[in-house]
């Protein structure tokens, strides 16, 4: 996931570029990717005779990755994202993978059942990522192997092989570079495949959820936010039950008459939580049902302060939560989680709302 963000400051860098071709249709440049990758196919089965080639498939490579790039912008800068642009897109990628992926199983330098297996991988990781939108969901992008990720190490590991041709550098145990790439393309593939399939079942879960829900208890979901991490949670949760979002300081009465209640609010360290939420949980302390919504941005210590936040609230309540969540938020000053809460983040802040309310159905039972 990480490698595929790298394609939008590549984006910044070839807008400059993009807008003096706006006049190409973007269609026409993904074609050209496919015809690039076709022409490295080759390259990749010459190799042995020729290593030279090898140097010659990284920078078409590189030339495929930049004309799929550019020509994303290119559709921004037109205004052209239409529908049938995520099928244009999306199909000549798949071929120009299987080129690839030929090119490599096909060379004496690998093993072709290596090849195959890594064919196979490659084409499940694709097949999830585009899964979802049958559903009506997001496109998957979870990696740690995507589109971006798999053509860097095509790169990296062709120029091993060429210093290997070359008598610069041995090979690693009994597998050359190409196997080794088809090993980490099953195996790395592999988990893909099993991220992308979790984050579909939970975005499967959230449409099930707006489909059959019953919100016939009353539910409300106070928060407190420093930086705006913990109110955009807040708000999923909120729009998860169709409830009243509030701010813990524009809370006027208490909440005794509510069958839950969502506290929303961020880890401050040895401060627990935010001076107002304290306040409030200073003068009402009779509540009945509540679950506990909680951001933070310190890696590993932010699970200590979860404790010490749950312990804090169910002393306070004289009750435990009948669930608790910490996700993640950016931290200002350690600079940690950039761009959290992200959509997955959220999407467990929804999720966990839905969680909280069947939890609080069977108390009420």
């Amino acid at each position: 996931m990480a490698l595929y963000l790298l394609k939008y400051p590549y984006r910044k860098i070839l807008l400059p570029l993009a807008k003096k071709m706006k006049f190409i249709n973007p269609d026409i440049l993904g074609y050209l990717a496919t015809f690039v990758a076709f022409i490295t196919m080759f390259c990749y089965i010459y190799s042995p005779d020729k290593p030279i080639y090898l140097v010659y498939s990284i920078i078409l490579t590189f030339v495929r990755m930049t004309l799929n790039t550019i020509d994303g912008v290119i559709a921004i800068e037109r205004g052209n994202l239409k529908l049938k642009g995520e099928i244009v897109n999306a199909l000549p990628d798949r071929y120009s993978d299987i080129f690839i992926l030929i090119g490599i199983a096909a060379s004496p330098l690998c093993n072709t059942i290596l090849g195959m297996a890594a064919m196979g991988s490659m084409f499940l990781v694709s097949y999830t990522g585009m899964l979802s939108k049958a559903i009506g969901a997001n496109w998957q992008h979870h990696g740690p192997l995507g589109k971006v990720e798999r053509l860097i190490f095509i790169m990296i590991f062709s120029f091993l092989q060429y210093l290997q041709l070359t008598g610069r550098i041995n090979n690693i145990g009994n597998f050359t570079y190409f196997e080794w790439t088809m090993i980490i393309f099953v195996i790395l593939g592999q988990i893909t495949v099993y991220n992308r399939l979790r984050a579909q079942l939970k975005e499967c879960a959230k449409l099930d959820w707006i489909k059959y829900r019953n919100i016939d208890k009353k539910v409300i979901v106070v928060y407190d936010s420093q930086t705006g991490n913990t109110q955009k949670a807040a708000q999923e949760a909120a729009d998860a039950l169709n409830c009243e979002l509030v701010n813990v300081k524009d809370l006027q009465s208490d909440l005794k008459e509510k069958d839950l209640i969502i506290f929303a609010i961020p880890h401050l360290g040895r401060q627990i939580t935010t001076p107002d939420m304290k306040k409030y949980l200073e003068n009402h302390t009779d509540v009945n049902n509540y679950a506990l919504l909680s951001t933070s941005g310190m890696p590993v210590k932010r699970w200590f302060s979860n404790r010490r936040c749950i312990k804090y609230f169910s002393e306070k309540l004289n009750k435990k939560p009948i669930a608790t969540i910490n996700i993640k938020g950016y931290h200002l000053i350690a600079k940690t989680y950039k761009n959290h809460p992200n959509e997955t983040d959220l999407l467990d802040a929804y999720l966990f709302a839905a969680k909280a309310y069947r939890k609080a159905d069977k108390c009420q039972i």
